[in-house]
């Protein structure tokens, strides 16, 4: 029997999806790439699905603080579970190898699994990417008949400069597209929020750039200070996402906490990245000016 029902209309959703004994859990896949007016929207929305059903979301995205839904919306506070998915353990990377090495009867060397594990900045995406490699430059395209020890710390060397290498073209292109911002300004606000982010320590990255030292920064940098003000450097945080969706960067790589005023780097590969490059040639890159 057809339904007719409003889809802005949340109990219309929920009386449907009853009506089916719909009893899976709903997941919601890329949901920073949507406006930050339908994330608010939503995070409304999410609260009526919660007193007025059992259904349960996952609600997959990129950023870093743990509250940023009930930043939209307060009410969801106590009523969703954060759970920072790219945080890989030493303990837990080792485990990935070790459940690789199982499967195809092989072991990797332990030079070679402590320079991957020591350099990899927590990416299970690089230890995958890497022990793959290997495996290909030793011949093993399937499980063993008998056990062999393969890669050594040389090995590790190379492919982790060879798989960082694989993300030069999407990084090069995401500095000059982000620098161009929305649109052509006398500020150039996007441009040089790049310029604290470029010129920071990977350790400093990794904690995220609070707001107090990306204004700081720019202070004393940007060749019309005197014209910038706290709203011109919050607006353009503010939006670095939504400008990063809208150029189509994909998977985003910054993103603004406003809860704790920190810009993040979202996507670890960038941080890897970053750390074997001339950061001199980055800001010419971007139109930035150079560091001594």
């Amino acid at each position: 029997m057809p339904l007719e029902l409003d889809p802005e209309d949340v109990n219309d959703i929920i009386d449907a999806l009853k009506s089916i004994s719909f009893d899976k859990y709903i997941v919601l896949e890329d949901f920073h790439y949507l406006s930050t007016e339908t994330q608010k929207d939503f995070s409304v929305a999410l609260k009526a699905y919660h007193e007025e059903s059992k259904f349960c979301f996952i609600i997959i995205g990129v950023w870093l603080e743990e509250n940023r839904l009930t930043v939209y919306n307060a009410d969801l506070a106590g009523r969703i579970i954060s759970i920072n998915a790219d945080k890989w353990e030493e303990e837990e990377l080792r485990e990935v190898v070790t459940s690789g090495e199982k499967l195809l009867n092989i072991e990797f060397s332990h030079g070679f699994v402590e320079e991957l594990i020591n350099n990899c900045f927590g990416s299970v995406y690089i230890v995958q990417e890497s022990c793959y490699k290997c495996c290909v430059k030793y011949d093993v395209n399937e499980a063993l008949s008998e056990k062999r020890i393969i890669g050594d710390k040389d090995d590790a060397n190379q492919i982790l400069s060879e798989v960082i290498a694989q993300q030069t073209g999407r990084f090069h292109s995401f500095i000059t597209q982000f620098a161009d911002g929305f649109q052509s300004t006398t500020l150039e606000m996007y441009k040089w929020l790049l310029y604290p982010i470029l010129t920071a320590s990977i350790d400093e990255l990794r904690r995220g750039l609070r707001y107090s030292h990306i204004r700081q920064k720019l202070k004393d940098n940007h060749p019309q200070k005197e014209r910038l003000n706290p709203g011109n450097i919050t607006q353009a945080l503010q939006s670095c996402a939504a400008l990063q969706v809208k150029k189509d960067l994909k998977p985003i790589i910054l993103d603004y906490d406003q809860t704790n005023l920190r810009l993040r780097v979202v996507d670890s590969g960038f941080l890897i990245w970053l750390n074997k490059q001339d950061r001199n040639e980055l800001l010419e890159l971007a139109g930035l000016p150079s560091i001594g």
